[in-house]
């Protein structure tokens, strides 16, 4: 399950650059990406490049030490990696996630950008999973986690900045509105109930969208995001404590649906592995020495 060390040695401490691509971890799974009808695989790799270059990211050892960095079981197989910032700012930290399964048992395809965001900023933290659902279909998962110490709503300024109209028009785009016929519709929200504790009113969760709309949609969410880290001012510092307390139970809620959720896919020795690998280090996740 681990990666080679040469990737390793070519990996870490690499900061994301203009000419940065995006690296292709090995696995071999009972379908290739070549056999895709049609990949986003190219649009993600532009997007994990743009998020690379607006935080000038560097690859971590993280998945790598904890063996998740690439894995592989009969039905799926997958790549992980932790970055985090050369000169740290803004973020906790960057998953970059791939994934490919049978079409007999899931999604065909999971592309994944989550970005956590760090205790000096407000910006929500931003989720992201795209890719091909199967017979020439394609879906898009996408939110804006909400953060901070007060409840969602409590503070009009904070829901005007992060779900004010631009957003709440890209969730009606997204979704078919009731009783008009589309060949889109929602994918059915997660069962583990930690996952959903993340969850904000803009998620969007849709699938049987064409290639065209999919990657529209994934590429919008990502620079309305990173628009907004380009105008974000700092927090107080008073205020960072509380923001950090929340956002490591986030993220731990984040790791226990995550191991639910890959336990019951990949059997529990390779799902808490795949896990840990896709939540990034957490108290509760982190069971290496990576740096």
């Amino acid at each position: 399950m681990r990666a080679s060390s040469a990737l390793l040695v070519a990996l870490a401490g690499t900061p994301l650059g203009a000419a940065f691509a995006p690296p292709v971890t090995s696995t071999t799974s009972s379908r290739s990406t070549s056999s895709h009808c049609m990949s986003l695989r190219p649009v993600y790799d532009e997007l994990c490049q743009k998020v690379g270059a607006q935080f000038d990211l560097k690859y971590t050892d993280f998945t790598n030490v904890i063996g998740g960095q690439s894995w592989q079981c009969p039905t799926a197989s997958g790549t992980a990696e932790w970055l985090d910032e050369s000169s740290p700012r803004f973020l906790t930290g960057v998953s970059f996630l791939t994934r490919e399964n049978d079409p007999a048992v899931g999604l065909v395809e999971e592309l994944t950008i989550n970005v956590w965001m760090g205790p000096s900023y407000d910006t929500p933290h931003m989720l992201l999973t795209f890719g091909e659902a199967g017979d020439g279909q394609y879906y898009v998962t996408a939110d804006y986690v909400p953060r901070g110490p007060n409840v969602l709503g409590s503070d009009p300024q904070y829901l005007d900045m992060y779900y004010g109209p631009d957003v709440q028009r890209a969730w009606s785009d997204a979704y078919p509105p009731p009783g008009q016929a589309s060949d889109s519709f929602p994918l059915r929200p997660a069962y583990e109930f930690e996952a959903r504790l993340l969850d904000s009113p803009c998620r969007i969760s849709v699938v049987g969208m064409d290639a065209s709309k999919a990657s529209a949609l994934a590429t919008q969410h990502v620079e309305r995001f990173l628009a907004w880290v380009d105008q974000a001012e700092p927090i107080p510092a008073r205020s960072r404590g509380a923001f950090n307390m929340r956002d490591d139970k986030l993220r731990q809620y984040f790791f226990r649906a995550q191991f639910q959720l890959q336990a019951r896919l990949l059997g529990e020795e390779v799902g808490s592995v795949v896990a840990a690998a896709n939540t990034g280090p957490t108290a509760e996740a982190y069971v290496g020495g990576g740096s």
